[in-house]
């Protein structure tokens, strides 16, 4: 068996020991194999920090491991054929072997991983790594022996070893890795630790080692001496560490003959890529040496041109000759180096600039200067782009605002009119972007499609309003230019400013005096024809209708002969005011003369009944505005005014005629007793008095809560119901079931949705409450639907909630129904308000889908749970091509989206089974049962029921 690490607590009598001795020569001989292989690896561990291939850094680090691991190896194992005992040693060839791998793999870890990775490694963890390793590779080689007897270890000589080996190798990684300051190279001195290191730690073991005698039998005689063992285990030792030394050298010199052929592949290189002509010259003999392209800058071969230095000067311009030779006395004169500009002719006749330097390297025993040699640099370019900035220099200081920024737009310079025109200095400008000018008048599509033109073009021109340091904002005439380098990049942009504010006083001045009344400050008759003009025109274009609102003040020559026209002034003025804040933007106020003003209204509607409904708001407003009291000075008045009204379409009536048919309107309104409207169409009349009866019995409907609810079965499959959509009808005393076509949109414009809307909501959850107490009928899901004017509210969310909380209902049986106009608004604030529902469990149904507004990227945002296809694409479903296209699509894009659908308006079998077959299987419609009342449609649940 093999015994590994035994100890004895008290050293055994020496009667028992076997008392041995150390060679000295051998002895000696493991400490220097110990250093050799130690420097030998160390040199090895030295190229991988040379070198940048991942494999050969492997391949040197796994040299030096090995080298150190089989020296520490070598000098353990001849250290114990130094001993010699009175009895037989053999030794384990197996255990002997294995014994190498820990000091090879302490040796990897200090070398490949410690000393080219201390940032990873502390000294202290990379010392015991090595001790540790040298350690267990001592007592593994301990293990190996065969004696007669057995070993056991004294435990604090044991300690004592392994801490030498640690000690040792701590002081030989601080050594090499630079902490210890020495001023030559040290990895001689680190080898003779790091050897000392094994040594000590093996030597200090062997004499914690009892070789105890035993009872075993005498071992057989080894076939090799111990010598022959430790000249083998040394020879081999030392061929290894010498050819790592060798292969270390090796690659040394190739390093340093790579070095050198770089270096001198790199001078040559700048030589020939920097473009300077080079020139030696012996002032004593004229004898001068030109390099090749010296004579090709100026056009000559390098045999054409004479070898002196005297043929050089005469090449010089006639102007500059005295400063160079001026330069050259300087130069022999004691300043051994100058630099001077000038212009040389050429072969071609030309003249070119060059920059040349030149130094005065050399004396005769005298003292006279025997060699000179320098550099000729063209530099023709660069005296061209210095003329040019010049001239640049002196336009930048014109008269016109200047300014130049980089390509971001950072200021880079500006000249002495730009700080003129905006109040900010050159240093208040400079490293500030544009964006210190902006006056914010402009939208972001204006600047965008600005850019884009530069993008395009190079350049943009055009009037801006910009703000100036004092906050004043201002026109100006702007012109931009992009700067491009040879490869197309914008370098840079530049701007030049030219100040517009008195043109445009003058132009406004103009356009008022021409355009203007000069009491009100309203357009006159002369722009308001040309704006009626415009409206008339898109109005044929776009299809619209317009209006044409014809205004006089009730009794105004009576102030005007009461109080007099400066009273008279005063009251217009002021109605003028009023008049503005009536009408939409784009609208126009005009004023004709007199007390006469005048509306022109655009884009009402494309229907003639809607029109009329949008012109009466107006006139309302209008009327209702200029019946508020006014005070003149200290004079308390007030005013009404008769309004007549007259819709168009395009050009179908002239402005001539348009404004008679307003004009008579009017009269009629002051016919019916003033401070009212009248519209020159009887029927429209008629219509709008119509509506306005309309909206009073509405008004008093949401009071007295004429309303009632129909049920209209949602069935999937053959027809099994599932729920219904709620439907609002409306039961008035006299006009009897008024139709929802005729009152939810007069509710949706007055305002009147939001108490219907709540009231339909709050019915509905009550009759879910109901329901859910009836087995028949608890799945039962209830559809509301819900109008954009109620989704806008701030508390919709809080109002829902508050009536499912009112009710009991179960929020998951309630789905409501949203039209794609609800879509057009706020979406992100309707996303918000659809996910706080949903989070408790509200469903939503989006209504009509296909008809309207249908952006697919706000449907994939939106949390809903089906799509209902309107019953327009279903109606001719079976009959119209385009119709089926239309219902396969929404229901392929429903299933794509995760989403449930259901067809409404579906009267046949035959458009059931189509959409079935469509992959559609909910469905609400005629065929399976008309809205019904309460009471009918329970007993219509009921029937399923019993059928199902």
């Amino acid at each position: 068996m093999v015994e590994f690490l035994k100890f004895l607590p008290v050293p055994p009598d020496t009667s028992l020991i076997y008392e041995g001795s150390y060679s000295p020569t051998w002895v000696i001989i493991s400490v220097l194999l110990a250093i050799l292989a130690s420097y030998a690896a160390l040199s090895a561990s030295n190229r991988t920090g040379h070198l940048h291939n991942t494999a050969s850094k492997l391949t040197w680090a796994l040299i030096s491991a090995f080298t150190l691991g089989i020296g520490i190896w070598a000098m353990h194992f001849i250290g114990m054929l130094a001993l010699s005992l009175p009895c037989g040693v053999r030794y384990d060839p197996f255990v002997t072997l294995v014994s190498m791998v820990p000091s090879i793999l302490a040796s990897g870890a200090a070398l490949g991983v410690a000393w080219h990775g201390e940032k990873r490694l502390s000294l202290l963890v990379r010392s015991v790594l090595l001790g540790a390793g040298i350690g267990t590779m001592h007592y593994t080689g301990m293990a190996a022996m065969r004696l007669d007897g057995f070993v056991r270890y004294d435990p604090s000589l044991f300690v004592l070893s392994i801490f030498v080996a640690v000690a040792l190798s701590y002081l030989a990684l601080r050594v090499k890795s630079g902490v210890v300051r020495l001023k030559k190279r040290h990895d001689a001195l680190v080898a003779v630790i790091l050897g000392s290191a094994v040594s000590g730690m093996h030597y200090t073991a062997m004499s914690a080692a009892y070789f105890v005698r035993g009872d075993v039998a005498a071992l057989p005689a080894s076939v090799f001496t111990a010598n022959t063992l430790a000249i083998t285990v040394a020879l081999t030792t030392v061929f290894l560490a010498l050819g790592a030394l060798a292969l270390a050298a090796i690659s040394r010199n190739r390093e340093i003959t790579d070095q050198l052929r770089d270096s001198e592949e790199r001078w040559k290189f700048a030589l020939e890529g920097s473009g300077d002509g080079m020139w030696d010259w012996n002032p004593q003999t004229d004898e001068a040496l030109y390099s090749k392209r010296w004579k090709e800058m100026l056009g000559y071969t390098e045999d054409e041109f004479p070898d002196t230095g005297t043929a050089g000067l005469e090449h010089i311009h006639p102007d500059d000759k005295d400063r160079v030779q001026t330069a050259i006395q300087e130069c022999f004169a004691g300043n051994s180096f100058y630099v001077v500009e000038f212009r040389m002719h050429c072969k071609d006749g030309s003249w070119k600039w060059v920059l040349a330097r030149g130094k005065l390297i050399n004396r005769d025993a005298e003292g006279n200067p025997s060699r000179m040699i320098g550099t000729h640099t063209d530099i023709t370019e660069r005296k061209q782009a210095e003329e040019q900035l010049h001239i640049a220099a002196t336009a930048f200081d014109s008269q016109e605002g200047m300014m130049v920024t980089d390509a971001d737009g950072v200021i880079l310079r500006v000249n002495r009119a730009f700080a003129e025109i905006t109040g900010y200095t050159a240093e208040e400008a400079v490293g500030q972007t544009t964006r210190l000018l902006k006056s914010g008048r402009h939208s972001a599509d204006f600047y965008r499609e600005m850019w884009e033109t530069i993008n395009r073009t190079g350049g943009w021109q055009g009037e801006i309003w910009d703000r100036r340091k004092t906050g004043e904002e201002y026109p100006k005439w702007l012109t931009i230019s992009a700067v491009k380098d040879n490869n197309g990049a914008v370098t840079h942009y530049v701007g030049t400013h030219f100040d517009i504010t008195e043109r445009k006083k003058a132009e406004e001045r103009i356009n008022e005096l021409a355009f203007f009344d000069q009491l009100t400050g309203l357009p006159n008759r002369t722009l308001l024809l040309d704006r009626l003009r415009q409206i008339m025109t898109a109005s044929s274009r776009d299809g619209s209708y317009g209006a044409l609102l014809f205004i006089d003040l009730d009794n105004f020559k009576t102030l005007n002969d009461t109080l007099g026209h400066d009273m008279g002034d005063l009251l217009l003025k002021q109605v003028a005011q009023r008049l503005t804040p009536c009408v939409r933007k784009g609208d126009s106020v005009a004023r004709l003369g007199g007390d006469e003003f005048v509306l022109v209204l655009g884009g009402l509607s494309m229907s003639e009944r809607e029109a009329a409904i949008g012109a009466e708001a107006v006139a309302g407003k209008v009327l209702a505005t200029l019946n508020q009291p006014y005070q003149l000075g200290d004079v308390a008045h007030r005013c009404t005014a008769s309004v007549g009204a007259t819709l168009f379409m395009g050009h179908l009536a002239t402005i001539e005629d348009l404004m008679k048919q307003a004009d008579l309107a009017m009269y009629k309104s002051k016919e019916a007793g003033r401070n009212t409207l009248r519209f020159f169409d009887p029927d429209m009349e008629t219509a709008v008095m119509n509506r306005a009866a309309l909206e009073k019995d509405l008004r008093e409907a949401v009071r007295e809560k004429q309303f009632l609810l129909h049920y209209q079965a949602q069935v999937v499959g053959e027809g099994r119901l599932t729920g219904a959509e709620v439907l609002v009808r409306w039961q008035h005393p006299q006009r009897g079931m008024v139709p929802p076509a005729e009152f939810i949109p007069l509710a949706e414009e007055t305002g009147l949705i939001l108490p219907l809307g709540h009231w339909v909501l709050e019915t509905a959850c009550t009759q879910l409450a109901v329901w859910a107490t009836r087995p028949e009928m608890a799945h039962f899901t209830v559809a509301v639907n819900v109008s954009a004017h109620q989704f806008s509210q701030n508390d919709f969310v809080d109002q829902v909630l508050a009536v499912l909380n009112k009710t009991g209902a179960n929020p998951q049986k309630l789905k409501l129904e949203l039209t794609e106009s609800l879509l057009v608004g706020n979406v992100q604030n309707i996303i918000e308000k659809m996910f706080a529902l949903k989070s408790k469990g509200v469903g939503f149904s989006l209504d009509d889908f296909g008809t309207g507004y249908s952006s697919l990227s706000y449907l994939k945002r939106l949390p809903l749970d089906q799509l209902k296809i309107d019953q327009s694409f279903v109606r001719d479903v079976l009959s119209d091509p385009n119709d089926a296209a239309i219902a396969k699509t929404i229901v392929a894009l429903a299933q794509s989206l995760g989403l449930g659908v259901i067809a409404e308006g579906v009267e046949t079998e035959a458009q059931r089974e189509f959409l079935a077959s469509s992959g559609c299987h909910a469905y609400q419609g005629y065929f399976f049962s008309r809205p019904l009342p309460l009471e009918g449609f329970e007993e219509f649940a009921r029937r399923d029921f019993d059928v199902c």
